[in-house]
């Protein structure tokens, strides 16, 4: 049932809508908000497409725009919010959002995703489900000739993903979903003085990269 409610989220003109790179994000549930869904989840599953309703838009960007293909993100979002809801009973509120948790998923999914260069977060599509996932990814090719035409890699894209992994990470969560230097640290777990000279350090490769070419920074 759950599962059912979120799909309906899924509709090709909602993907039109809100895959214009607006640059009004989401901003975050308020902390009282997360703690009592953390406490009613226990009780009642359903509670969880709030967050899937409030967070999947963010998501869904940040792993688009990494992979530059809206049915790979597609299913890494898919992937991500699965692995998400199936672990939330043991999510504890120790003062770090559900968003912070969410991108460490997307993150590891991505990782996992270009280790294999194969396996669909949809190989096992839950029963009665599989005619909409064949629509979706239908109409998601579509949407990839909408966004990006023939080419499929951005210039900011490309010079992200040339950079040394150590700053690639931390350059797309910052570029590609608008988090503060506070979010990045408690996501990938680093200090936040390491993420400021990393951020630093990485803006400065992408100067040498794309000033010749483009004058994007």
């Amino acid at each position: 049932m759950f599962l059912n409610n979120c799909l309906k989220y899924l509709s090709f003109s909602l993907y039109k809508n809100f895959l214009r790179f607006a640059k009004n994000e989401k901003i975050d549930l308020k902390e009282e908000e997360q703690i009592e869904i953390i406490s009613e989840f226990k009780d009642n599953k359903e509670v969880f497409s709030i967050i899937y309703n409030h967070y999947f838009e963010m998501i869904f960007k940040y792993l688009l725009k990494r992979t530059m293909s809206s049915e790979t993100a597609f299913d890494l979002c898919a992937d991500t919010f699965e692995k998400a809801f199936a672990s939330f009973h043991n999510f504890k509120w120790q003062g770090h959002s559900i968003k912070v948790w969410l991108f460490r998923i997307a993150i590891n999914s991505l990782k996992n995703y270009r280790r294999e260069k194969q396996v669909s977060a949809l190989e096992n599509v839950p029963e009665g489900l599989s005619g909409f996932f064949i629509d979706a990814k239908e109409e998601l090719k579509e949407l990839d000739i909408l966004l990006f035409g023939d080419e499929k890699l951005s210039s900011l894209s490309d010079a992200i993903e040339s950079l040394n992994p150590k700053y690639k990470e931390i350059i797309s969560l910052y570029y590609f979903s608008n988090m503060s230097q506070k979010e990045i640290s408690e996501t990938l777990k680093l200090s936040l003085s390491s993420v400021k000279s990393s951020m630093h350090r990485a803006i400065e490769n992408l100067r040498k990269i794309l000033i010749p070419k483009n004058n994007l920074i």
